[in-house]
């Protein structure tokens, strides 16, 4: 053909490509609206994780965050400040004492950061008299304090001059491996050095200075390097309470760590959806080439080259699925989910605003259509090559799928159960820790002892404590093993006759996958030195991470001569002086954090929940109607004999509708299978055991669930049976 006479092919050939989308614009909408969800997700969860590790890195370098940091039961005298800063370090004295409120909750006393992990104010500004303080923002959330308000801390009046965070406190909590935020009952106040120093004099024996030193690194040097300096060159071993590398440091990055889940579940929808996309068009491409068959062998038979058809075809697809995508796009940078990630109250970090990255838009705008394009054009060049005598005589409409309607049951019911399950899962993490803890804690009070004491008050059980780490999914993760003896009412494990081997909680069992006769390997944070250990036997314990040894197997492993107690419990408050204490704390206080943590985890649940059923209808939707459309001139044959709509009905979807049941009843199990392995990745940041079981109740429920989806979806497909143009259809056919 001549140049002029193909454009006039292509302009005639492309004024059907409206026509088509005019025709089926109820299935393109659809399509497109499958598209635009997946791509809002993907784009969004993408979108945040982005936004928290670029604000994440801003703020570390604004504050000039620390490499790490160790604590000292005396000070460093300045000498050994000296020898330390010689050799190319940086300290910080992050020094610290809590006071309690009378309302309850406690404040971390601190001077004012010069160097090292300094204030990054949302308000007002530093304290410039002895007057003054900055106060942590997430405790003045829930406090309900501003700029210019008063507290009072150890019968000391202090304006608030300021309000804001700092990167070592990112999730504020007393201790570095607390379970959850919890700023209702904690909080830090930062005031001048004089204000410290006259607030700390005037308290004496009624609380205790705890002496952390935040450090930077020399230029070429390690953590180990710091720690071979302090231990060995130094002789400070003695002297060490914890060695924490920045790495280390639970409670610094959390909010990006904890970010990570979303964008893996992103990755999990954006894999769904290429999934979803791809068997969406190849079904609808073979539905619309087995309908236009002998119209395309026309065109073939009249001289029009192949190459130009494939546009007439191509267009409505790839229009929809870029135009679905652009929207997702556009969706996620107005509704942003920064309301999920960073709930305000629970991180104590400066705002952060959610932005995206070019990568991100190319993979909503591009991703869609060209999986799509490439799809059609496998299926087309397979129709093509076909004689034209044979596209001529294929007339009938819809001949094929089949197979493609029932993987694509399957698949998406398998993504769509595998994402409730993980939504399932992170919801359960908060409910087990409010039904299982309060039972789990038998003590009243709990003393932890600045230094190891031979006996105890009367009425008390004290113990010997010691915390080892190991790596737990890019996570240094801290066990506290506790030597007891038979007989503690606190603790149901029988410690005699272990001979060195532990008795671990079954939150250890459960999250690192240990059973009784394993070993249980770990490290001393202070020294690094490794230790082995025969797990003996497993005890009910389920949500803290706790190991136990007879109290004097873990003495003797320490190099602790002698009887030893540097942990009491108690059901009955004890007469020690703060001073004597690293921390002194209540039943009621380990689980108050829980109340903090519920709304947090609420709303990730509930989003991967709202991920599940959406992806789920609108999928099981589609694919009924795509179902009842293909076999419409067998619907109107049916009609046209007598048949009445309840038959039609089980004629068209009743053996698919039974299909969908079963495969909902078999991918519920194994998406629960499949959580239970991706679990530990989406909690990795949290320092509990992993508590996720399916009862028969539960699983019903959601069966139920699921049918209803499935009932309301050939609910939509008897519409469409009922306004089938019967006559029309019997005419096509003959």
């Amino acid at each position: 053909m001549y140049k002029g006479e193909n454009a006039v092919i292509w302009k005639i050939l492309l004024k059907a490509v409206p026509v088509n989308l005019k025709r089926d614009i109820g299935t393109y909408i659809l399509m497109g609206i499958l598209v635009a969800a997946g791509m809002y997700i993907a784009s969004a969860f993408s979108g945040i994780t982005y936004s928290y590790v670029v604000g994440g890195n801003e703020i570390s370098r604004i504050s000039n965050s620390e490499d790490g940091q160790f604590q000292l039961v005396s000070p460093l005298t300045e000498q050994e400040e000296r020898s330390i800063t010689q050799e190319g370090y940086t300290l910080e004295r992050a020094f610290y004492f809590d006071m309690e409120l009378e309302d309850g909750s406690t404040l971390r006393v601190m001077r004012t950061r010069q160097t090292i992990d300094k204030i990054i104010l949302d308000d007002g500004m530093l304290p410039q008299t002895d007057s003054e303080a900055v106060l942590e923002k997430c405790y003045a959330f829930h406090h309900d304090l501003h700029v210019s308000d008063t507290i009072r801390v150890a019968d000391t009046s202090l304006r608030i001059s300021g309000i804001g965070s700092v990167v070592d406190y990112d999730s504020p909590s007393a201790g570095m491996n607390d379970f959850s935020s919890d700023s209702i009952t904690f909080g830090i106040v930062f005031v001048t050095d004089d204000c410290y120093r006259s607030m700390l004099d005037a308290l004496g024996n009624d609380t205790r200075e705890i002496y952390i030193y935040s450090y930077k690194l020399a230029e070429g040097a390690t953590d180990e390097s710091l720690r071979s300096l302090l231990v060995n060159d130094m002789g400070l071993l003695p002297r060490l309470v914890t060695f924490v590398p920045e790495a280390n440091n639970n409670r610094m990055g959390s909010s990006t760590a904890d970010n990570y889940p979303y964008a893996f579940a992103g990755m999990i929808t954006g894999i769904g959806l290429l999934i979803l996309i791809s068997m969406v068009f190849f079904l609808r491409i073979q539905f619309s080439l087995d309908k236009q068959s002998s119209s395309i062998g026309a065109l073939l038979a009249m001289g029009v080259k192949k190459r130009d058809i494939y546009p007439m075809l191509l267009l409505p697809f790839a229009l929809v699925a870029f135009i679905g995508g652009l929207a997702g796009f556009g969706l996620s940078r107005i509704f942003t989910l920064s309301e999920v990630a960073g709930s305000e109250g629970y991180y104590s970090i400066p705002d952060i605003p959610m932005i995206t990255h070019p990568l991100i838009f190319l993979y909503c705008a591009v991703m869609p259509p060209v999986v799509c394009t490439a799809i059609n054009l496998i299926l087309m060049r397979k129709k093509m090559n076909q004689p034209v005598v044979s596209l001529l005589r294929s007339s009938r409409e819809g001949s094929g799928g089949s197979a493609g309607i029932i993987a694509a049951i399957m698949v998406w019911s398998l993504l769509a159960s595998t994402i409730f399950m993980l939504g399932r899962g992170v919801g359960l993490y908060c409910t087990t820790i409010k039904e299982r803890l309060p039972a789990e804690i038998r003590y009243r009070y709990v003393y932890e002892l600045s230094e190891a004491q031979t006996e105890v008050p009367e009425g008390a059980q004290g113990t010997f404590r010691h915390v080892f780490s190991l790596e737990d999914h890019g996570y240094i993760r801290d066990i506290q093993f506790i030597g007891i003896e038979d007989g503690n009412p606190y603790f149901d494990v029988q410690a005699a006759g272990l001979e060195g081997g532990v008795v671990i909680s079954s939150s250890v069992a459960s999250r690192y996958g240990q059973e009784t006769g394993d070993k249980l390997s770990v490290f001393d944070p202070i020294t690094a030195e490794p230790y082995t250990f025969d797990v003996k036997g497993i005890t009910d314990y389920s949500v803290l991470l706790t190991v136990f040894m007879e109290i004097g197997d873990l003495r003797s492993l320490l190099g602790e001569d002698g009887i030893a107690y540097n942990m009491v419990y108690s059901d009955a408050p004890l007469d020690y002086d703060k001073s004597r204490l690293f921390s002194a704390l209540t039943k009621e206080k380990v689980i108050e954090p829980v109340e903090t943590l519920e709304p947090e985890v609420q709303s990730s649940r509930d989003l991967f929940y709202a991920l599940a059923i959406l992806f789920y209808a609108v999928m099981m939707i589609y694919l009924i109607q795509f179902a009842v459309v293909r076999k419409r001139r067998d619907t109107a044959c049916l009609a046209s004999f007598g048949y009445r709509n309840s038959e039609q009905i089980r004629f068209v979807a009743g053996k698919l509708t039974i299909l969908s049941c079963v495969s909902a009843a078999i991918c519920l199990f194994v998406g629960y299978r499949i959580s239970l392995m991706l679990m530990p990745v989406l909690l990795a940041s949290v320092p509990i055991g992993l508590m996720v079981d399916y009862n028969l109740p539960e699983y019903l429920l959601h069966l139920a669930a699921a049918i209803c989806i499935i009932l309301l979806s050939v609910f939509f497909g008897i519409r469409r049976i009922a306004n089938t143009d019967n006559l029309y259809y019997l005419r096509s056919r003959e």
